[in-house]
């Protein structure tokens, strides 16, 4: 089943939808039914779906900027605009974002029936060949941690050992795969007593590709004194937010596929059991106080440029309005509060 998302600022075209579409023939399931840009990319957050049916005219963000945060946060996201506007400027940017079907309100149930089912058949194909690519890479990664396991075991001595690391990073053309090969090697060790050591060294290896090598020689010297066995995929997640919450793309969804390999729902729910709060929530409070620092330490950053260090794109008004959600004060209030206190 693949989820959907229907986002449709009229209660009566968004409701007659949801009732007139036979979801579970089409293979999928109605995650969310939106009402505007920003309840749709909080649905997101925690929930992301595979196809967006959305329409153009929002209030507070468009139908085709949401499209485009989306297409940000999930690019196999597959999108379906249903609007009431027939103009050439729509459609070339709804190309431009990847759009594959633009349907024109009214349309038949058939018409739209017929345009989930081809976002269906794309998405069959394209996780064809993610799961082709997945498995290959996994591969690689694996025989990587095999390979610096033996280093680890046969290397008499610290020289010896990172000599042999040396030569065989050079063999490794993708700094990336080096990246996921220590966090294999730190979480499939890592125990309560070597979490802290296991999160920073996690958290390096995300922060910087030129350290690579010596985090490994590093990780692998450790593994020889200490033994621990099974991994925190939470903690895990937690460094990668550290690292990288000034990344767009962040979402759950990223996490899930990019960074610990394990389904989204599952990974979320045990995040809410051990955080005390859902990773959308955790997410936006790391983006809100690194905000709110930045505000302090220079005065005459704009909007649009703290909204794109923490993440959330070129677009004031959409960090407005997640500042106010969080802090409960616009932006600009939060500033002549900064001033007064000084």
């Amino acid at each position: 089943m693949y989820k959907l998302l229907l986002v449709d600022d009229e209660p009566i075209i968004r409701q007659g939808l949801e009732q007139m579409i036979d979801w579970d023939k089409l293979g999928l399931t109605l995650t969310a039914s939106c009402s505007n840009a920003i309840a749709a990319l909080d649905s997101m957050m925690d929930d992301m779906p595979d196809i967006l049916l959305t329409d153009i005219r929002l209030p507070g963000m468009s139908g085709l900027d949401l499209v485009g945060r989306a297409v940000a946060l999930h690019p196999m996201l597959q999108t379906v605009i249903l609007s009431g506007y027939d103009t050439f400027q729509y459609a070339q940017q709804a190309v431009k974002y990847g759009v594959i079907e633009y349907l024109l309100k009214p349309c038949s149930q058939q018409e739209l029936e017929s345009a989930l089912q081809r976002a269906c058949q794309a998405l069959d194909r394209q996780n064809q060949q993610v799961l082709y690519l997945y498995g290959e890479r996994r591969k690689r990664v694996k025989a990587l941690v095999d390979r610096f396991r033996t280093l680890q075991k046969d290397a008499d001595d610290a020289p010896l050992l990172e000599k042999q690391v040396h030569e065989l990073v050079k063999t490794v053309e993708d700094p990336s795969l080096l990246q996921e090969t220590l966090i294999s090697l730190v979480t499939e060790s890592m125990s309560s007593g070597q979490a802290e050591w296991g999160v920073n060294v996690i958290a390096d290896a995300l922060h910087s590709q030129d350290a690579l090598e010596g985090l490994i020689v590093h990780t692998l010297s450790r593994l020889r004194r200490e033994s621990g066995q099974g991994g925190d995929f939470v903690r895990q997640m937690i460094a990668y937010v550290a690292a990288h919450y000034a990344e767009e793309s962040l979402s759950l969804q990223y996490i899930a596929d990019r960074v610990v390999y394990m389904n989204a729902d599952y990974i979320g729910r045990e995040f809410t059991r051990t955080v005390g709060q859902k990773f959308s929530s955790y997410l936006l409070a790391t983006r809100m106080e690194h905000a709110k620092l930045l505000m302090r330490s220079d005065a005459s950053l704009h909007s649009y440029e703290i909204a794109e260090r923490v993440g959330l794109g070129k677009n004031p008004h959409y960090f407005s309005q997640v500042f106010r959600k969080y802090t409960g004060t616009t932006p600009k209030d939060y500033r002549r509060q900064l001033q007064e206190e000084f």
